[in-house]
């Protein structure tokens, strides 16, 4: 800008001087120019200006900080995109990064994460130095061997604090019975100097606001927890999309102001999971019945003889309202000993699984593993495609034998050595039909994530499916991520027989497209898309169809610690400091103009 600005000032006088002054005319243009170069440098050596060289510019690929962050309230896109073609120039390769690799280009940023090992493993080992422009908030920078951190240069532009309030998290419940209130937990963050020490939340859903309630915020920076309720007329039967936005007084950030969220009301639950007494593997089924059903789904846990709670919830709830549920459930899940709240059971599908801690049960323990059994069984299509390898060990077997009109869907075997013993038992007489785990220690399936959750699940969603009168248990599942944030893709599922390609059709308020999903393993992420409410739907597989959000808050608005620095284990960029001054060549100008034009004077007669 300096420079800009004495190039116009010298140019201004030089032709006042020529032009207005002497009236040389036309020909008054070549001393004008003259004296405006070295009125020009003049002034620049006068103030002295100085910027950041290299001292060596070899050829280098530089990585550019494409997430959210960098474009956020105090973000540095504009000068982390100069800081890239400088150090491109015309022979270097830029690259952006964030979700991944990919090609450059001047956009504003939009990836919903700043993860940085995709793109060195893409260029690391072509032996051209690189160069990373960010931030510094990298969420995989512990991940990243400090081998290649060490052949990285690192250029630092951290974005400048700005008062921010942000609705970090909002926590409900996906699934509410009709006429049920609504509790939602709130977590707010605060940085900078916000205007006051107040904000407020607005809930809709839909379009229809139904709330508006004054909140504390914490003193900044810090986070506050909020708790407020929703009548249960808020909330209409069905699928209802959840809208809470955060308004703070002096919020320069809006970005991470509003959160989204799908919760569905139900009249009354179809599947009912009692856990007698609550205990891991209780948790990790309840919760897992609910993720994979397409039905409504009530959990409650035994904590002491005649005390129950909402394991959703955990509120304590009274024994009469576990029993109604029960009667009015189309399918019940028992872990452990229900028969206090069981009641005649009658011709409804029941889920039994044994509790380890139950004494009427004896239990073999010890590591037995699972494999899928021979015997045909109305799921086996639907745990071909499970790795039984990649399961943890059950802890431990209750001894059953089939019967006549029993089939075990899977076996397992003690050490791997030991004789096959059922572990999952099922049996349908005259239209009841019945399931029986045999094993326990399942919960750690769950737990270990990965290929051992989605065998858990395939397990679950293949036994819901048959105990409820599924006709489809040979076709697959797929499904789609609830709620994502900005940035980030959407993330569909696959369980059941592997295939390579489904076709989905995508549906949002103002549009509507095709996707093939191309699975090469259990999970697909789609590429991000516009924030929004949206539907899916694949026709050719039963039951697939759904809806997911895309929020418009991404984590990468607020302010988040920086990981990466140019400190010890990084190679930093070899940048310098030069001054005007420092640049010879101008003296040397500044003679030459002033020496031209005093010839010029002199040969036109002039003083």
């Amino acid at each position: 800008m300096l420079e800009v600005a004495a190039v116009l000032l010298a140019a201004a006088w030089a032709l006042f001087a020529y032009l207005a002054l002497e009236r040389m005319g036309v020909l008054g243009l070549v001393p004008a120019v003259l004296r405006a170069v070295a009125l020009a440098a003049l002034i620049l050596l006068l103030f002295n200006p100085s910027s950041l060289e290299e001292e060596a510019r070899l050829p280098r690929t530089v990585l550019l900080d494409a997430s959210l962050s960098m474009g956020a309230a105090g973000g540095m896109w504009r000068e982390a995109l100069d800081t890239a073609r400088s150090l491109a120039g015309d022979e270097a390769a830029i690259l952006r990064f964030g979700n991944g690799a990919q090609l450059f280009d001047t956009l504003p940023p939009t990836d919903g994460a700043s993860r940085l090992q995709d793109a060195l493993d893409a260029v690391l080992g072509s032996g051209v130095p690189v160069v990373v422009v960010t931030d510094g908030e990298i969420e995989d920078a512990a991940a990243i061997a400090k081998e290649q951190l060490a052949q990285v240069g690192m250029v630092i532009l951290g974005r400048d604090e700005v008062p921010n309030a942000a609705l970090l998290d909002v926590s409900l419940q996906s699934l509410v019975y009709h006429g049920d209130s609504i509790p939602i937990e709130l977590i707010v963050g605060t940085w900078g100097e916000l205007a006051g020490g107040d904000a407020q939340i607005s809930v809709s859903v839909g379009d229809r606001p139904v709330r508006t309630v004054n909140i504390e915020l914490a003193a900044s920076p810090g986070t506050a927890r909020r708790r407020i309720v929703l009548a249960p007329a808020a909330l209409r039967p069905g699928a209802n999309v959840v809208t809470l936005q955060l308004t703070a007084a002096g919020d320069m950030e809006t970005g991470d102001n509003q959160r989204v969220r799908l919760v569905r009301v139900v009249e009354q639950s179809a599947i009912v999971v009692i856990v007698a007494p609550a205990d891991w593997e209780g948790r990790f089924l309840a919760s897992e019945v609910a993720s994979v059903s397409q039905a409504g789904v009530a959990s409650f846990g035994s904590v002491s003889p005649g005390r129950w709670v909402d394991m959703a919830s955990q509120a304590e709830v009274n024994e009469e309202l576990v029993k109604a549920a029960v009667r009015g459930a189309r399918l019940i899940v028992v872990r452990g000993d229900g028969e206090s709240v069981l009641g005649d059971e009658g011709n409804r599908p029941i889920w039994r699984w044994p509790a380890g801690s139950d004494p009427r049960l004896e239990l073999f323990q010890g590591d037995w593993y699972i494999t899928r059994s021979d015997i045909a069984s109305p799921f086996a299509g639907r745990l071909v495609g499970v790795e039984w390898d990649s399961v943890p060990p059950l802890t431990g077997i209750v001894p059953l034998v089939a019967g006549t009109r029993e089939w075990s869907a899977l076996i397992a075997r003690q050490g791997r050595r030991g004789a096959e013993r059922p572990a999952l038992l099922g049996r349908d007489s005259a239209g009841i039909r019945r399931l029986t785990t045999a094993g326990t220690g399942l919960w750690r399936w769950a737990f270990r994530g990965g290929t051992s959750r989605e065998a858990y699940r395939a397990v679950l969603a293949a036994g819901i499916d048959w105990l409820m009168g599924s006709e489809s248990l040979s076709s697959s599942r797929l499904s789609a991520s609830d709620v994502v944030q900005r940035g980030e893709p959407i993330l569909f599922r696959w369980e059941g027989q592997r295939t390579d390609s489904v076709v989905v059709r995508i549906t949002g308020r103002d549009s509507s497209w095709t996707d093939v999903l191309r699975f090469t393993s259990n999970e697909l992420a789609l590429s991000p898309i516009d924030p929004g409410v949206y539907t899916w739907s694949a026709s050719d597989i039963p039951w697939a169809t759904g809806m997911f959000v895309v929020e418009a808050y991404s984590d990468e608005f607020h302010p988040r610690p920086k990981t990466v620095t140019t400190s010890e284990g990084m190679t930093p960029l070899s940048l310098i400091e030069r001054s005007f001054r420092e640049r010879w060549w101008w003296y040397v100008i500044i003679v030459l103009a002033l020496a031209a034009e005093w010839a010029f004077r002199q040969r036109r007669g002039l003083p």
